[in-house]
Order: structure tokens, then C-alpha cells, then sequence
């Protein structure tokens, strides 16, 4: 019962649907304004800047990216359907005036043209990425040449016991810096979080 419960909520965690989904987006939403803000303080965001979220979640880090890049365009996606419903609530002014636009997606196969994009990012998504390196790949077709790559994660030995396995899988910065070599990125580094009172996060970034 218990390894059944742990393997639910941690689906719920990656692809929130339902009431359920709708609770963890929520709680979502106030957990994840820090790591938000921080990932986003990395990314150097010009007010004319195109930037794509990968995962975007009830749309925090969306809305934050929104206001940095006030002249651009912010294009999200996101394979759950609650929370895209979700995030565009909370970022309707935005959508309205036509500079975001959210769609429900995977990230193996992005909805957008080669180049498209000055920055992509994503905070604790890659854990449910099928074949990350094919993932890391499709992000970098997208991306501007000298476009950034940033992915914000918890790293491996900082969670607690109660995730499943084989539902998500954990990493530490260091793993996902030589991925993102292997895969092409140039200069690829990890930036760790320096408030110790915060949840413990690594945003691995990388050009291309």
C-alpha cells in the first residue's frame, strides 16, 4: 500500500492531473517562488529576449520570466493538461496580449521552429525526461545560436526516501554538466544556490 501511494504521488509530481494535480500545483506555486527567482536571476534576461519554459508548472517561473523579457515572448510547454489550465490563469494578461503563449506538450518533440528561442529553461523537470540526452538535443534545435540552456534541479543526495524510483529519476549537477557536453552544449557549468535555508538547488547552464 505504501510503495502504491509513494508511486502515485510521485506521478502526480510529474504529469499533476485531476483534483490531486490541481492540489500540487498549488502548493507548487508558493514552494517554488524562490527556486523561480533564482534560476531566473542566472538567465540575464533582456527585456526583447524569446524564451521557451520546459515544464512550466502552474506558471510561476513563466509569469517571473514574463516580466523580465517585457518587450519579448515567453512560449511554455508542459504535458499536463491541469496545469496548463493552471498557469493560464495566472498568466491570462500575458496570454491576451499576445506576448506568451502555453501549450500542452512533450519535450522529445518541441513545438517550434529551429532557432527560435534566445534562453529555454526548466526547474525540476528533467526527472521524468525519457532519453534526457535526445531531450537535450531537441532543446538545443530551438535555441538561437550562443542561445542558454539552464535546468534547475534538486540534487540526488538532498531528497527524502519517498520518491518511486522508477517514476523519476534523481541527479546530481555534476552528471547532468557532462550531459549536456555530450550532447553539445559548450561551457557547460553548476551554479549552486548560496541561501542555505532554502531547498538545496543546482541549475546546470550551458550555450550553444
Amino acid at each position: 500500500m505504501r510503495d502504491r501511494l509513494r508511486n502515485f504521488i510521485t506521478r502526480q509530481f510529474g504529469n499533476p492531473s485531476g483534483f490531486v494535480g490541481r492540489f500540487i500545483g498549488n502548493n507548487m506555486a508558493k514552494g517554488n517562488v524562490h527556486d523561480a527567482q533564482w534560476t531566473i536571476s542566472l538567465l540575464e534576461i533582456q527585456p526583447h529576449y524569446r524564451i521557451l519554459e520546459i515544464g512550466f508548472g502552474p506558471g510561476v517561473s513563466t509569469q517571473i520570466a514574463s516580466q523580465k523579457a517585457s518587450k519579448g515572448f515567453i512560449a511554455g510547454i508542459d504535458h499536463s493538461k491541469t496545469m496548463v489550465q493552471s498557469a493560464s490563469q495566472r498568466n491570462a494578461v500575458a496570454i491576451q496580449s499576445g506576448r506568451m503563449e502555453l501549450k500542452q506538450g512533450e519535450v522529445y518533440s518541441l513545438p517550434y521552429p529551429d532557432e527560435s528561442f534566445d534562453i529555454a529553461f526548466s526547474l525540476h523537470s528533467i526527472y521524468f525526461w525519457p532519453k534526457p540526452l535526445d531531450c537535450l538535443k531537441e532543446i538545443m534545435r530551438v535555441l538561437k545560436p550562443g542561445g542558454l540552456l539552464a535546468l534547475t534541479i534538486q540534487p540526488k543526495d538532498k531528497w527524502k526516501p519517498n520518491v518511486d524510483a522508477n517514476v523519476m529519476t534523481l541527479y546530481f549537477g555534476k552528471d547532468l554538466a557532462s550531459l549536456f557536453s555530450k550532447a553539445g552544449y559548450r561551457n557547460a557549468r553548476v551554479e549552486v544556490s548560496p541561501q542555505k535555508d532554502k531547498r538545496a538547488l543546482e541549475c546546470i547552464l550551458g550555450v550553444k
